[in-house]
């Protein structure tokens, strides 16, 4: 059975060990029985030595004794003049024997075992100095007769009659993959509903080993044991008596077995702090142990409950080695956060890891990204973290299905890769996310802008304005924040300097807009001639219908990939006609303003005021033309070349 004995007994739960400890115990007996041989045989061949010699190696092989040393005693074996016997390693074997003859009995009951120790003291053992030993030592080890008196072959023959009993008193069976003994019918229900879900996601691990189950029944009590993996501290152990379910699970790392417990949220169960543990007998001395205590309303609901708990145990193995290879991707809350996506989709990890793990996900990057990689690139600072997520979770899902669907690796790993790029084109359209939200700050001052005009001159416009220009650093502050995104994004995918003059032109026009906003409110202390306000108004339409033209030149120039796209590329171009159109409308408005001012306005301030009004409307429809022009240049050299 396939139990982690030294984590097991650790935790107190030493009756899921009595299978392993009894197949330990008839291997010691094996080995038992050829150091008698051994020795038999020595003496035989030193008082009558045969040619060939035999080695007992295939015996030795049978018992499973590693050292190949001892295929030499045999030949080696002499007889002194004393009449005794000189046997290479006789005092090893005589040593082997008796640590063997203990590993027997430790399967044992705490009173058989005594019973046995007992008789095993009352038999000296042969001291074996310079490795001789007397024939009669060796008589007195090996005798099966009970009429000379008690033997060690004596005692290892009724040990192993106990060990026979032992066995057939805890026949070992399986049970839906799992290895059990003694069980009642009502456990028996118990560990089929953990295996059915264990065998449900047991594939996900495909060739890493694991998941060995062993169950048993002790006190009323069903317990359940899972090795996991194959570090020696990571062990799940299961009591359940009645409806309630104690978990006991031990780990290594504590971020792992926080997840864990993140996987049971659908289900009540209450879990005690991680407490630290060490041990000198495991190669991971320190770990983690932890009691999760779940209460089930029905048998229905726990075995729903178990059935999830065996589901989820695959999503352990090689946790940690994916967490660390996605580090070098995307940020570790993240990494975790998909990993368990992953499992809470029954795709898993390992499959990723299975195709290559960090070198399929960097060759998927080199391929998608192209030039614009440089060394060092994180993949969230290539596509941004939410774009780096859902690529990752997809990732997961292609390796995972691809695996259990018999595709080539070479296929998955071309998948991965289409779906990377996918991401990167999206990213690399992200620019004009940005761009069209940054126009849109723009046509909303715009209108408040105009909308203002209508207001000066009645009645509490001064606070109408004041809100407006309130409105309006707002939108100007987040075009701003948009301005610096796009440097950004332009800085990343290392765009063409054309984009970095589009942004910089419609973002002056912004400020000039929020300008003219701000100089509005002055128009409530300085007399104007209504003839300078419908100029002013004029010059405002033409702004507004630039800001509107900008976000439909955006809008096109989205959808502008490649050179076939001509109906876009049409709509694009008319767009920016009509733009500049709208920034010649404005100098001639301008000037029309100018007129009207000499003719209309005799008052320094109201002259110096209107004009400063113009002049950054006017400027802005420049800046829109400008925007305009820099993008047809980005399309026009970079997309449609």
């Amino acid at each position: 059975m396939a139990t982690k004995s030294q984590i097991v007994a650790e935790l107190g739960q030493a009756d899921l060990l009595t299978p392993d400890r009894i197949a330990h115990s008839l291997v010691a007996n094996d080995q038992v029985k050829y150091y008698f041989a051994l020795l038999q045989m020595a003496r035989s061949n030193a008082d009558r030595p045969a040619v060939p010699v035999r080695d007992l190696k295939s015996e030795r092989l049978a018992s499973r004794v590693g050292d190949a040393g001892l295929d030499a005693v045999v030949a080696g074996a002499r007889r002194t003049s004393a009449g005794s016997y000189v046997v290479p390693n006789a005092a090893s074997i005589v040593s082997r024997i008796a640590a063997a003859i203990a590993a027997m009995i430790d399967c044992l009951s705490v009173d058989e075992r005594e019973r046995f120790a007992a008789r095993i003291s009352k038999v000296e053992l042969p001291p074996c100095t310079d490795d001789v030993i007397s024939g009669r030592d060796i008589d007195r080890m090996t005798s099966g007769d009970a009429s000379q008196g008690d033997s060690l072959h004596l005692i290892v023959m009724e040990a192993h009659r106990a060990i026979n009993a032992l066995q057939s008193a805890t026949a070992v069976e399986t049970l839906a993959g799992a290895k059990v003994h003694g069980l009642s019918k009502r456990s028996r229900r118990h560990v089929e509903a953990f295996m059915e879900g264990l065998n449900r996601t047991a594939p996900l691990k495909f060739d890493h080993p694991g998941l060995g189950t062993t169950a048993t029944e002790h006190d009323g009590w069903t317990l359940i044991q899972n090795d996991i993996g194959t570090t020696d501290a990571h062990v799940l152990v299961l009591r359940i008596d009645g409806l309630t379910a104690i978990l006991t699970y031990t780990d290594i790392h504590r971020q792992r077995l926080k997840f864990f417990q993140s996987l049971f949220e659908k289900f009540a169960v209450s879990w005690e702090n991680a407490d630290p543990r060490s041990s000198a007998q495991l190669e991971n001395k320190a770990y983690l142990l932890t009691t999760g205590t779940y209460s089930a309303k029905s048998e229905a609901d726990l075995a729903q409950y178990l059935s999830h708990l065996g589901s989820r145990i695959v999503f352990l193995i090689d946790w940690n080695k994916m967490r660390k290879r996605l580090r070098g991707f995307v940020g570790k809350d993240t990494a975790i956060k998909v990993i368990r996506w992953a499992a809470e989709h029954d795709y898993g990890h390992r499959a990723l890891l299975e195709v290559g793990g960090e070198a399929a996900l960097g060759e998927a990057i080199e391929y998608a990204a192209g030039p614009t990689l440089r060394y060092g690139d994180r993949l969230d600072a290539l596509i941004g973290e939410t774009a780096s997520e859902a690529f990752l979770r997809r990732a997961f899902e292609i390796a995972s299905l691809g695996l259990r669907e018999g595709r080539s690796r070479r296929i998955i790993l071309d998948e991965i890769k289409s779906e990377l790029r996918q991401h990167f084109e999206t990213a690399r359209l992200g620019i004009f996310t940005v761009a069209a939200r940054h126009a849109a700050c723009g046509f909303d001052l715009a209108v408040s802008l105009r909308e203002a005009l209508e207001i000066v001159g009645s009645g509490g416009a001064g606070e109408d304005l004041a809100r407006v220009a309130q409105r309006a650093m707002v939108w100007e502050s987040r075009a701003d924040a948009l301005l610096n995104a796009a440097r950004a994004d332009i800085r990343r995918f290392s765009r063409p300097a054309s984009l970095t003059d589009f942004f910089h032109s419609a973002d002056d026009a912004v400020d000039e807009l929020e300008e003219a906003v701000s100089l509005l409110e002055l128009f409530c202390l300085i007399p104007v001639a209504e003839a300078v306000h419908a100029e002013v108004r004029a010059l405002a339409d033409t702004a507004l219908a630039s800001a509107q033209e900008l976000v439909k030149c955006v809008e096109c120039a989205a959808t502008i990939t490649r050179s076939d796209l001509r109906d876009d590329l049409d709509d694009f171009l008319r767009t920016l006609d009509r733009l500049i159109e709208l920034e010649h409308r404005a100098d001639a408005e301008m000037r029309s303003t100018r007129r009207a001012l000499i003719g209309a306005a005799d008052n320094p301030r109201a002259i110096y005021l209107v004009d400063r009004i113009a002049q950054s409307l006017e400027n802005a429809t420049d800046s829109y033309a400008h925007s305009g022009q820099a993008l047809r240049t980005y399309l026009m050299d970079e997309v449609l070349a």
